[in-house]
């Protein structure tokens, strides 16, 4: 995805934001679709809250932001390939980490996370999350199966975050890194975890679309 000009936590991430070149090539292959492990944001107080950073975000050309509707958590990218269902009838492959996620979600329970502060990775601009540990938990739960491929971001580099919009271009970089830099702490309101997604996308969508599998929810007070 953008490998060249990864780090390993946040501060890192936010150090390099002056040298950063806008990653902004996308997959393609066309058709490809894979699944990913969603935590949205479904607060009606969140969306009004959020509703004024994508405002003041979509001044900037570079950026193509994320709807209101389609905020949410990236908890567990797979490494699968797998083929949308038209009459909800999934693959053996889509059912195999049907069951995997269940398995491991089994004993979690709902959360809160909170939304802190503006980031960057080479592709996106984030929110960064407080949550406890607990997104950073679930992710590791997913990897720990035997079956399950770990990627380059998961597990140990794990960075919670909630993304804001993906580059399309460097046209205007500079004067959104500043933006961010005078902006940079936020106050949206907590986000509740209470059910997780998962989810088929397209590869190469920037924000993808989302062909929800199944959703689990998260229990509060089980803990």
């Amino acid at each position: 995805m953008h490998d060249d000009e990864m780090a390993s936590e946040p501060a890192e991430f936010w150090q390099q934001r002056n040298s950063l070149t806008p990653a902004t090539d996308v997959a393609t292959d066309v058709d490809s679709y894979r699944l990913v492990l969603l935590a949205d944001t479904t607060d009606p107080t969140v969306h009004a809250e959020y509703k004024p950073v994508r405002d003041a975000l979509n001044q900037f050309d570079c950026l193509n932001t994320v709807p209101v509707g389609s905020l949410h958590f990236t908890i567990k990218l797979f490494d699968v390939t797998v083929t949308p269902s038209t009459d909800g009838n999934w693959s053996p492959a889509v059912q195999q980490i049907d069951q995997i996620v269940a398995e491991a979600l089994v004993d979690e329970d709902a959360f809160e996370a909170t939304i802190t502060q503006f980031n960057l990775f080479p592709d996106v601009v984030y929110g960064e999350t407080a949550d406890g540990g607990r997104l950073t938990e679930l992710n590791q739960a997913i990897c720990a199966h035997p079956e399950v491929t770990t990627l380059g971001r998961d597990g140990e580099e794990f960075i919670p975050h909630l993304t804001f919009g993906y580059f399309e271009s460097d046209t205007d970089f500079g004067a959104l890194v500043d933006f961010l830099e005078a902006r940079r702490q936020l106050s949206l309101p907590p986000i509740a975890v209470d059910e997780v997604e998962l989810a088929a996308y397209e590869v190469g969508g920037r924000p993808p679309a989302y062909d929800i599998v199944r959703t689990y929810d998260l229990q509060f007070g089980q803990r």
